[in-house]
């Protein structure tokens, strides 16, 4: 991959990275109720379900857009986790120290959540679909051009959320009190909800000429 396909190729992808997505939901709220740094293996786990995402569908692109049940299914899987995660949000505990649940307890645990949230999401499988096969060069070797997918999408994904969190951490005092608490929870708990309800439009991609 030459330099401009590069810069054409991280443009698009800082272009996905700033638009708001479950990831970045979830990474708002949880940096709003417990801090940046505990949101960090959150936002581990989501950089590694893109990790092992991009080259799955770079090698694999052509299987996937033929497979309309596997799109189904992988979007049915998409919108209840979605659901689910949205639940959660709407019921979790306005107190910190009993907040365990969007937030987490553990580093494993926001680990998990991360990573479940971005492999099973499939609007970023949309655009991986959609992308990756068109900066793709058959004529050159596959891995190194992979490798460098890879890394410019997670590197960016990753510093994109690391910023959304010191972002909200910053504005964190202002997020204190139950009641604000309590609103914050439904806000975002409504946004994942939208974006489950927007997952049911996107349609299976088919491939770019």
């Amino acid at each position: 991959m030459n330099l401009d396909l590069w810069l054409v190729f991280l443009g698009g992808v800082l272009l996905n990275a700033v638009l708001p997505r479950a990831g970045a939901i979830l990474t708002l709220n949880h940096a709003f109720q417990r801090g940046w740094r505990k949101t960090l293996p959150l936002i581990a786990g989501q950089a590694t379900a893109l990790a092992l995402m991009v080259p799955i569908v770079a090698l694999g692109a052509e299987a996937l857009r033929a497979s309309a049940t596997a799109w189904l299914i992988l979007k049915c899987i998409s919108v209840l986790w979605l659901l689910f995660a949205a639940y959660r949000t709407w019921r979790a505990p306005v107190i910190l120290d009993a907040y365990a649940v969007a937030a987490l307890t553990g580093s494993a645990q926001r680990f998990c959540w991360g990573f479940l949230t971005d492999i099973t999401n499939a609007k970023a499988l949309a655009f991986l679909l959609a992308t990756l096969p068109v900066f793709l060069n058959p004529a050159q070797p596959l891995g190194p051009q992979i490798t460098l997918m890879s890394l410019t999408m997670v590197v960016v994904d990753a510093l994109m959320m690391t910023l959304y969190a010191l972002i909200a951490a910053r504005l964190r005092p202002y997020f204190q009190s139950p009641e604000t608490r309590k609103q914050q929870n439904r806000l975002f708990a409504g946004f994942l909800v939208f974006i489950a309800v927007s997952l049911c439009f996107i349609e299976h991609p088919t491939l770019i000429q």
